[in-house]
């Protein structure tokens, strides 16, 4: 086992010493993941050949573990992880296609970052798949899964917190939170911007579009690189990974993210023909997707270093005017 975390701990300081940008939390796991990964590993009473370093982002780390069996374990701030912990149990609760979760500490007993344990999905991302028939039906077995993750009733808005309570009071409260911890728009003071901005939680995210909803299961950031496949004569699902911050709220959050232009058209034809293969939309769900999307790429457009503060505001407030006449 030493020999295989040594081996390990060099792979993360080559990774350290070739990347680029990396943040300082990024650069405080990587230092010391051998450490980390002596904690971690003996209990699950492995016999371990491997270690492979296989993501790195700016708050998430995994390292894949091969031997008796395939897992992975996941560092990630606690709080961040809280919410993946409820997505994966809601899955299993399911039985559908996603990690199986085999330990959890958020805590930060044992060390200073939550960790995840999970069994490793096979296959390879959606984005791999080449072939746009197949392509697009593994987007629709993504779209049935959402349909089925969406009947599972939550207790709560957004996620959890590490100590398992839920204390988003509303719908809009936990989609501030989200907006304002993935962008700066916060920091943006022009008075249009600030119009826009009174505009997106009380004209779009309205009062009555609230008094429709209740809080069930969701995914929280579908793309390709989160869909596991496998290819035979067909396309299996091996799993829905990566979830994002927000995991429990209205079930048209999901649909609407992969509604922007900027995801691939297979995509979003085969998620909304497996979602509706049982059932179709209802128009109020149809205005309500409508609605999210905006959201989303207000999103879209804050992640854009190319997009200035007025462009953003009057993109805001021409999707809006659309939307709401």
């Amino acid at each position: 086992m030493d020999a295989l975390l040594a081996t390990l701990q060099h792979e993360a300081d080559d990774y350290v010493s070739t990347a680029s940008n990396l943040s300082s939390w990024s650069l405080s796991i990587l230092n010391r993941l051998n450490d980390y990964m002596a904690i971690i590993v003996p209990p699950l009473k492995l016999r371990v050949r491997s270690f492979v370093l296989q993501h790195v982002s700016s708050q998430r780390i995994e390292i894949r573990v091969i031997g008796s069996s395939l897992l992975v374990v996941v560092f990630a701030p606690g709080e961040l992880l809280a919410g993946e912990i409820v997505y994966l149990r809601q899955c299993a609760q399911k039985r559908l296609a996603a990690p199986q979760l085999i330990s959890a500490d958020i805590s930060y007993n044992l060390i200073p970052v939550g960790v995840l344990v999970y069994t490793h999905c096979v296959g390879s991302t959606l984005c791999d798949v080449h072939d746009e028939t197949m392509y697009r039906v593994g987007a629709r077995h993504v779209g049935r899964l959402l349909r089925a993750l969406h009947t599972q009733p939550m207790p709560g808005w957004g996620a959890p917190t590490m100590r398992n309570t839920w204390d988003h009071t509303s719908w809009r409260d936990a989609l501030k939170q989200w907006m304002f911890a993935l962008t700066p728009i916060q920091e943006l003071t022009s008075p249009a911007m600030q119009t826009a901005n009174f505009r997106i939680w009380h004209e779009l995210i309205s009062d009555d579009y609230l008094r429709t909803i209740t809080p069930v299961g969701l995914h929280g950031a579908l793309s390709c690189q989160h869909i596991m496949v496998t290819l035979h004569s067909h396309v299996q699902l091996e799993g829905l990974v990566r979830p994002g911050m927000i995991v429990a709220g209205d079930a048209m959050f999901d649909l609407a993210s992969v509604m922007r232009g900027a995801v691939a058209l297979p995509l979003r034809q085969g998620i909304i023909e497996g979602y509706t293969a049982s059932m179709p939309l209802r128009s109020d769900e149809i205005s309500r997707i409508k609605r999210l999307t905006v959201l989303w790429r207000v999103m879209e457009l804050l992640g854009n270093p190319d997009v200035d503060e007025s462009t953003l505001a009057a993109s805001t407030h021409a999707a809006l005017d659309a939307l709401l006449v």
